[in-house]
């Protein structure tokens, strides 16, 4: 779609003369607003807006109120101040509150006024190829922390899934702003037990009694998770979260001055030592309520305002689960090998002729997952065809 130019004035012979300034040099798509109120609201629904060229005496709002407010809605939108009055104080208010791109006197040359207008555009698109640059480095370099994960530890990757989807409930639920972070939190959560043998993660999920070498190495998983994520942009909350998701909300015994406990530890934490727990209860027992009640026998390591909204998230989860049973069930089908595509989700754990495992049940096909079972099957074979759910599912499908 093309960009937008949103125009606001109080005069119409202004908003007149700018259009057709900017009609001459084929800019067509233009929307104009005759006071700030207006504008807002116009603007709430007008997508693709790169530039705002707004009048600043105007009744109801100012220009620069109505550019702060602009902003939020159109944060990626260069703003310009068109003004017949300059003074210092105006400037300054514009550029320090309004953080306006540039400042336009009236009368503006129609060759001043256009000039600006490509340069305002110009800014717009270097902000936006920048985010989408960033966005898209950083969709890639989770698709490879998650595939490798998923190659190097399948069950760690099968558990990361199950995360995932539940904290994306969660921040539903809570009506997160960044629900996109929390998600993203339980798909990399897992990351770090790349580190920890396998039979080590197997007795922690199953409830077995660890040594301290493996107590250590399962309390290790958060802070490797931090080291690998926390040089990342954007991913420094969740880096945060992931170091502490084992943290306890209230802690047993004697602790460290600089541990942090109760509301201190970063919300991602406190919701991942709850979700992770959950999960790690189901192996042990597959029973949802079983698994409830392991958490409230150990309620004080939980943030309890989470644990009942984690509480209310499950009991509709297995309302809703059983009333479908069956019809999940039909959707369940054997493939061979050459006929696993990407988007299916793998049911069953799957071995190699030697007994090993390949990929963990609940996996979500991707080409590296592909691969694997392809190089596996050619040099040792797989001992059964494989189990899958044919239809496609949002399984860490992450707008950031």
């Amino acid at each position: 779609m093309k960009e937008v130019i949103f125009l606001v004035d109080d005069e119409p012979n202004v908003l007149s003369a700018l259009t057709r300034a900017l009609n001459s040099f084929q800019y067509n798509d233009i929307i104009t607003a005759s006071d700030g109120i207006e504008a807002i609201e116009l603007l709430k629904t007008t997508p693709n807006v790169a530039l705002i060229i707004s009048d600043y005496r105007m009744p109801g709002l100012d220009g620069i109120s109505f550019l702060l407010e602009a902003q939020e809605i159109c944060p990626d939108a260069t703003r310009m101040i068109l003004s017949g009055v300059a003074d210092l104080e105006m400037a300054t208010n514009a550029i320090n509150l309004g953080q306006i791109y540039r400042l336009l006197l009236k009368p503006c040359p129609p060759e001043n006024f256009i000039a600006s207008v490509k340069a305002g555009i110009r800014q717009y698109e270097l902000v936006t190829s920048e985010r989408d640059l960033l966005q898209n480095t950083l969709k890639g370099s989770i698709k490879i922390l998650t595939d490798l994960l998923a190659a190097i530890n399948p069950d760690s990757f099968s558990q990361s899934t199950r995360i995932s989807a539940l904290t994306r409930k969660f921040a539903t639920a809570l009506g997160l702003n960044n629900a996109w972070e929390l998600e993203l939190a339980g798909a990399l959560c897992r990351i770090g037990c790349v580190t920890v043998p396998p039979e080590v993660l197997e007795a922690w999920m199953k409830g077995r009694i660890l040594d301290d070498n493996q107590r250590h190495m399962i309390d290790s998983v958060g802070k490797i998770g931090h080291h690998l994520l926390r040089n990342i942009p954007r991913l420094e909350k969740i880096a945060e979260g992931i170091l502490y998701q084992t943290t306890p909300f209230q802690p047993v015994g004697q602790v460290s001055a600089n541990t942090l406990k109760g509301t201190d530890i970063p919300l991602i934490g406190r919701i991942l030592k709850i979700v992770i727990d959950y999960d790690r209860f189901l192996s042990i027992d597959p029973k949802p309520k079983a698994a409830l009640n392991r958490l409230a026998n150990q309620a004080n390591e939980y943030d309890l305002d989470l644990l009942k909204s984690f509480k209310e998230i499950i009991f509709t989860e297995n309302e809703i689960e059983g009333t479908t049973a069956l019809k999940k069930e039909s959707a369940l089908s054997e493939v061979s090998i050459d006929d696993v595509k990407n988007g299916m989700v793998i049911m069953g754990n799957v071995f190699d002729k030697k007994g090993r495992l390949l990929i963990g049940s609940g996996t979500l096909v991707t080409d590296i997952i592909k691969l694997r079972l392809a190089n596996y099957n050619n040099i040792y074979g797989l001992d059964q065809p494989l189990l899958v759910r044919k239809t496609e599912i949002p399984t860490q499908n992450i707008n950031i």
